[in-house]
């Protein structure tokens, strides 16, 4: 589709818009013409139906255009709309819009901005197309992937959960696992591969089907992270990842962990809460030739273990070290309850339902 826009000369949009070829009524693809000095919106007939709405009635303003997004997905579209028209380039967005039947589906569009001969972007022209099936097709895989129960320990608790975005960014390569190894350890995982959509479930899905037959073969953390880097990086998408692989033995309470460019894990003993911050190497994909490190210490019993993806604590508008002194606090004030409850709170008071841009992984366990 870029090679296509770039062959695109101004007023093309206007014309593609009216022809009966892309533009005929069982096209997949709908086609539009943005006068931006203007102010017109130009829609073929195929445009309209994606956005629920007849031609005919359509007013023919950015307004209109927006009234028939969902609310939750117009802020991003309308900063990626007035991005592309201020430095001149092009966008691709996602949202969804709610047809007149009350169905709902996604719709990807893409435009590019057109300059007039002093230099001031004067059109935007852009193809949309539905993607609600791919998008179905993504969730799907990606629950599929990830474990639909925890193993049962005795005398440990174990806890997890998964929240999709709010403001959509694309289906995200979150992932984690549980399983308890030949000796009696139990193998605990949270990773995050770069980007989103197909590919990055795909990936998602090897590392942590890797991991685990990694594990199960008696590979150490540092030995799990530094064989699933090398699995990485011949990708020719130079696909990366971040990870933090974990073995708690329950009768010594040994933990033993190694982080690959992954957010800390935090252990909370009673109300004090700290960070396990040792990094033990890079990005997972970053340099096959790399050998990772890994930590061990001895936790006290009752000990609960967070890991956790960046979704949980990254905000655009607040710094990184704010948002993880807030997980801190509040994890040491829903101490005193149980790893469910504890969890819940911390969902609820650090991810929000708001402005929520990436899926969420929270893995948690409690020491005998």
């Amino acid at each position: 589709m870029a090679n296509r826009f770039e062959a695109m000369g101004p007023g093309t949009g206007w014309e593609l818009a009216q022809a009966g070829d892309l533009a005929r009524d069982d096209a997949e693809v709908g086609i539009w013409d943005r006068d931006v000095l203007g102010g017109r919106l130009t829609w073929d007939r195929r445009t309209a139906e994606l956005h629920g709405v007849r031609l005919e009635d359509f007013g023919g303003t950015m307004d209109d255009f927006y009234a028939t997004i969902h609310p939750d997905d117009l802020p991003k579209v309308q900063e990626a709309v007035e991005t592309a028209i201020a430095e001149h380039g092009s966008y691709l967005s996602e949202y969804r819009v709610v047809r007149p039947d009350g169905s709902q589906a996604w719709i990807q569009g893409i435009g590019r901005i057109v300059a007039n001969t002093g230099g001031r972007s004067a059109r935007v022209i852009g193809l949309v197309v539905d993607v609600t099936w791919r998008r179905a097709m993504v969730d799907i895989l990606q629950r599929a992937i990830l474990p639909q129960t925890l193993p049962q320990v005795f005398g440990i608790d174990l806890a997890a959960h998964y929240l999709p975005a709010v403001r959509d960014a694309g289906i995200g390569g979150d992932w984690y696992d549980a399983n308890v190894l030949p000796d009696g350890a139990v193998l605990l995982v949270v990773g995050d591969v770069a980007g989103h959509g197909l590919p990055a479930v795909a990936a998602m899905a090897e590392l942590r089907h890797a991991a685990r037959a990694y594990a199960l073969a008696g590979y150490s953390p540092a030995g799990i992270t530094t064989q699933l880097s090398a699995n990485l990086a011949p990708d020719p998408d130079a696909t990366t990842a971040t990870a933090v692989v974990t073995h708690l033995d329950p009768a010594t309470r040994r933990l033993t962990w190694s982080c690959a460019g992954h957010p800390p894990p935090l252990l909370v003993t009673g109300s004090d809460v700290h960070y396990l911050d040792d990094v033990h190497g890079p990005l997972l994909g970053v340099d096959p030739t790399l050998s990772y490190g890994q930590t061990a210490l001895s936790v006290p019993p009752g000990a609960r273990l967070l890991l956790y993806t960046d979704g949980l604590v990254e905000r655009r508008d607040a710094s990184l070290t704010d948002r993880l002194d807030l997980l801190a606090d509040v994890a040491a004030d829903h101490s005193r309850l149980g790893l469910g409850d504890l969890c819940d709170g911390i969902l609820a008071e650090v991810a929000g339902d708001a402005d929520r841009e990436d899926d969420v992984c929270l893995l948690a366990v409690q020491a005998p």
